[in-house]
């Protein structure tokens, strides 16, 4: 009976030993280290993305706050809104709101024109969205590239980049370029939005 629980002590013994073995192999520490550092890509992507998202909500409500803003000193209720007429109720505010919104918005000293603005929320509503989309899309297929946090954060100083390039005014030496050098962020912004989304098909 001794010699019994010996034998069986030594043979789990050898597949126990077998197993280590198995586990430990240069493939095995391979796929486990390959499978970690897709783990550490796709929370560095979800953290990016987060920050991205937020920092982009906060510039679309504060464009649209800078719009009633502009508005509000220039005078300027049209541009933007349909056939360039401005609403009824934008005209016959009570001198009381038309207060309360000039305190609360701090309308005092200079402002970008109201159309700088609009386009600009214009151009944010046509771009930014998609681009989130696709981001958060990547994400729930767990799969992100292992450039995708650089290509959030690359595409959000973009979207800034292009924006305060909007709304500086050029030397008018500089006029004839403009329109190109404010078109490369924008471009490096939508090849990010590309490169994210031909990920799906590789």
């Amino acid at each position: 009976r001794k010699s019994f629980l010996i034998g069986d002590v030594s043979t789990l013994l050898a597949m126990f030993g077998r197993f280590c073995k198995g586990g430990s192999s240069p493939a095995a520490a391979a796929a486990a280290a390959a499978e970690a550092a897709a783990e550490a890509d796709l929370s560095t992507y979800i953290t990016a993305l987060g920050c991205v998202t937020a920092i982009l909500a906060i510039k679309i409500g504060a464009l649209n706050l800078l719009t009633v803003r502009s508005r509000l000193i220039t005078g300027d209720m049209s541009s933007g809104k349909e056939g360039g007429v401005s609403q009824p109720a934008d005209k016959s505010m009570s001198p009381m709101c038309v207060a309360f919104f000039k305190l609360s918005l701090v309308c005092i000293g200079p402002t970008f024109a109201t159309q700088k603005f609009v386009q600009l929320v214009n151009n944010a509503k046509e771009n930014e969205p998609w681009f989130l989309t696709t981001a958060a899309v990547v994400a729930i297929a767990g799969n992100p590239p292992a450039w995708g946090a650089t290509g959030l954060y690359l595409y959000c100083a973009s979207r800034f980049v292009h924006m305060a390039l909007f709304l500086v005014e050029f030397p008018e030496a500089l006029l004839p370029y403009q329109v190109l050098v404010r078109a490369v962020p924008y471009l490096v912004g939508v090849f990010t939005m590309f490169s994210l989304a031909a990920t799906r098909f590789s």
